[in-house]
């Protein structure tokens, strides 16, 4: 089967039941039934599609549109049939509920559909669900005998036009790549390297050994991981040194992709084996332990949109553990050359080297190719649109340190753009293959090296090369029951192919050595390009070559509309419209405020906070008319950025100790759900010896800053001395300069104080909270949009109902007394 065939047959499977028994249940379909406008309904009975899988026989009913079909289109129909794909049910369940596979789903649920042309997601996941039970796996027929309708209704015209659009972008694909070819003709018959095939092969193991070694180090940042998120979290990575070097060697990290991990990367020992140190770091929030517990249920999101930013981050934070390892005289960081880094990304790793190269995550984009482009054309969006859900800001993720990216079957064409691959200025290589499902070549590898500006790069197509077809070895964990048609053939090939030019590109911009460039060249890989697999490399590329190889508009923008880039993306519409559209509610909670937010033991967001805006997605579902389950999308704030997540409806409430100020014109608040006030913790033998009514010269109070209690706290004391601790967990720093007698006092809210002591299994007989009754009144509130009234009454009438009462009471039963007692002297003070 070619390849166009085989996808045909992906689409066909994934739009007839999708994405994905033994005997018939009582309640399933009987009939498909094909809608087209025109001509209106056209029925097959599924005994008869049954019948058709099992013997071959073809019905009268069914013979009324198989006639139209040729031999070995039914040949190929008959065996799509019969494919069963083995699954377990735990893991079709958890899949479609979350994420990406309820959004694949849904997809596919306008296509597939019941009575009424109604979106057949929750039919289509019952039926997946049950059929996955199937000892001999998921297959057509046994996802239609389960599906919870008489009739599974096929919206035809859709799918006849997806198949079109598709056809289309093969079509456009196979032009494209034969006019790549006679570029590199082009290039070959232009270029004066002799001698070439007197080169040493790269693709060979080069002449140093290597040692492993493996470091740990400790980040302080919330991540998503596979244990939940975490506060902070260890970045392990693996070294691999060249040995017997008389001069210190050129950096390369290689950032692995989604579902990787560490050791699938033999290319490390090669790399090394030439005299660069690698390091391989493991991305913990996006690797295969981390992918194999999201498919068991263990882990609720399958990639956080914090991903993005924290993959850079990682190798960030490599890069300075490394200088500072350095300036301490670590031996063996002294045979590293940290003037001369280079990345090496694989898919996901892709983005991150991109991010790295200087392309900032582009919200613009984002917003617009998620809402408008289909992600069964092009599955990398699914991973690429969840970086959609992340606050509009710029990251800063660039590092000048890097001074080469190779990227291989990279991502980012709608989370960088032409907008951010064209400010990439340093020598980049982009390997793509020609079947590539998982990242297409045309729109994720091609187009974006014709965005780049940077004079330095290279682009080198395998034919016919997959996804997988550059890093798949014969140990490699994590594919066990991938199709074929995913993973290709000939990866001994791809992998060699990958590790040579590797080498040369960076030997020839890491060591400045023109040496190697002609391995770089289209000559030389023609000249190594085997049958099985050829290479077609090229340094320059034009739009109008590929429009014109394909004659016609192309189905994918080349380039398309340069956005005008602005700050922020304003949400358009009401926020109760757009959770209608979407069936996202996105919030904004604290990770450092307990007991209204704050990661728990177990990594989980834990809170009051954490609580009710689940309770208020359930609230909203059953209130208001929402035709689709409600996703809640939590977004991690802090002091400096609560207000601004609000402001620009990058989520639509902040929920935590928030103070309600009536002066801040760009937001606004809920009525409020908490009272206290500012405190004094101290120990206690300064009981006697500090009095908040008095002066308190020359006292040392600790405070966060940029709070209202800081404010509070200069104008009332301005003759002591405030110690300010960062926004971010300063409680913890406080209460922990406390301990050590650094400050005499931390003045916070009595709540929160008292949550971070409970958080620490702090004793309250070793401290002492003073003065009896609050020095202020803080009334805390929900901060809301200030332009969307509508949205202020819903959460307003929440906050009074009787389901935001009950989890109140199940965190703040014990403090009922203090708030009744602080309102009547608040309000009678």
């Amino acid at each position: 089967m070619n390849l166009k065939k085989a996808i045909q047959s992906l689409l066909f499977s994934v739009t007839f039941l999708m994405l994905l028994g033994q005997g018939k249940p009582m309640l399933g379909a009987e009939r498909v039934v094909f809608n087209l406008s025109v001509l209106g309904d056209f029925t097959v009975s599924l005994d008869s599609l049954e019948e058709f899988e099992k013997t071959g026989e073809i019905s009268p009913d069914l013979a009324k549109y198989t006639n139209y079909l040729d031999e070995a289109t039914l040949t190929q129909f008959r065996g799509l049939l019969q494919k069963r794909f083995p699954i377990s049910p735990v893991v079709v369940s958890h899949l479609t509920k979350v994420g990406i596979g309820k959004t694949l789903l849904k997809r596919v649920g306008d296509l597939v559909q019941m009575e009424g042309n109604t979106n057949g997601f929750y039919a289509l996941r019952s039926s997946l669900v049950l059929s996955a039970a199937d000892p001999e796996g998921v297959g057509i027929i046994n996802v239609l005998r389960r599906f919870p309708r008489q009739d599974v209704r096929l919206e035809t015209d859709s799918i006849l036009e997806l198949f079109q659009t598709f056809t289309a972008l093969f079509d456009y694909t196979k032009t494209s790549i034969n006019a790549i070819a006679q570029q590199a003709n082009q290039e070959a018959a232009a270029e004066k390297f002799s001698n070439l095939d007197q080169l040493t092969d790269l693709r060979n193991p080069g002449q140093f050994q290597f040692q492993k070694k493996i470091i740990t180090f400790e980040i302080a940042k919330i991540r998503q991981t596979n244990q939940g998120l975490a506060t902070h979290y260890p970045l392990e990575v693996d070294f691999y040194l060249p040995q017997g070097k008389e001069t210190p060697s050129p950096l390369v990290i290689i950032s692995h992709g989604f579902g990787s991990y560490q050791g699938n990367y033999s290319i490390a020992e090669h790399l090394a084996s030439y005299g660069f140190a690698v390091a391989v770091p493991r991305h913990i929030g996006s690797d295969l332990s981390y992918r194999e517990d999201f498919l068991q249920g263990e882990v609720r999101v399958v990639l956080s949109p914090s991903e993005f930013v924290s993959r850079p981050l990682d190798i960030k934070n490599l890069l300075d553990e490394l200088e500072t390892l350095a300036k301490n005289n670590t031996s063996w960081v002294a045979g590293i050359d940290l003037d001369k880094v280079g990345v090496l990304g694989h898919s996901l790793g892709g983005s991150t080297a991109y991010s790295l190269a200087g392309a900032n995550i582009n919200h613009q984009r984002l917003a617009q190719d998620c809402e408008q482009k289909n992600p069964l054309l092009n599955s990398s969006l699914f991973l690429q649109c969840r970086g959609s859900y992340l606050p509009q800001q710029n990251y800063n993720l660039g590092d000048e340190r890097v001074k080469a990216i190779a990227l291989a079957h990279p991502l980012g064409s709608s989370l960088f753009g032409p907008e951010e691959i064209q400010k990439i200025d340093i020598p980049t290589l982009i390997v793509g293959g020609s079947q590539d499902l998982v990242t297409p070549v045309m729109i994720e590898q091609v187009h974006p090296f014709i965005w780049l500006n940077t004079p330095k790069k290279h682009l080198s197509v395998m034919v016919p090369g997959t996804h997988f077809s550059s890093t798949l070895e014969s140990d490699t964990e994590g594919v066990e029951g991938m199709p074929k048609f995913l993973i290709g053939d000939n990866s001994n090939l791809g992998t060699a192919y990958l590790k040579g030019v590797s080498v040369a590109f960076f030997e020839a911009y890491l060591n400045q050595d023109d040496n190697y460039l002609p391995y770089l060249s289209a000559s030389y890989n023609q000249q190594i390009s085997e049958e099985k697999l050829t290479l077609q490399t090229v340094q320059s590329l034009t739009p109008e070559q590929l429009e014109q190889a394909y004659s016609e508009t192309p189905p994918v923008a080349i380039i398309p509309p340069l956005l005008q880039q602005q700050p922020t993306v304003t949400v358009s519409g009401s926020i109760m419209e757009r959770i209608a559209t979407t069936g996202v509610l996105k919030v904004a909670l604290r990770g450092d405020a307990p007991p209204f937010g704050y990661i728990n033991n177990e990594g989980e967001w834990a809170g009051y906070c954490a609580d009710v805006i689940h309770e208020l997605g359930e609230y909203l579902q059953e209130n208001y008319d929402i035709p689709t389950e409600i996703e809640v999308v939590q977004l991690a704030s802090n002091l400096d950025n609560r207000f601004e997540l609000v402001k620009e409806k990058q989520a639509y409430l902040e929920c935590g100790p928030n103070t309600i100020q009536n002066d801040l014109s760009e937001v606004s608040f809920s009525n409020f759900f908490f009272l206290t006030g500012t405190q004094f913790l101290i120990k206690p033998n300064n009981l006697g010896k500090i009095n908040p009514f008095q002066s308190l010269t020359d006292v040392n109070i600790g405070v966060l800053e940029n709070t209202t209690t800081e404010q509070f706290i200069t104008d009332k004391y301005p003759r002591a001395n405030r110690e300010r601790f960062d926004a971010s967990y300063g409680r913890i720093s406080g209460i922990e300069a406390l301990k050590k007698e650094q400050i005499d006092v931390l003045a916070s809210d009595r709540i929160l104080l008292l949550g971070e002591m409970k958080r620490q299994s702090l004793s309250q007989e070793n401290y002492q909270l003073i003065p009896p009754k609050p020095l202020t009144c803080e009334y805390y509130g929900l901060i809301l949009p200030n332009d969307d009234p509508q949205w202020k009454t819903v959460i307003n009438e929440f906050i009074a109902s009787e389901a935001e009462a009950e989890i109140w009471n199940q965190w703040f039963k014990s403090e009922v007394s203090y708030v009744l007692s602080d309102l009547d002297d608040c309000i009678n003070r």
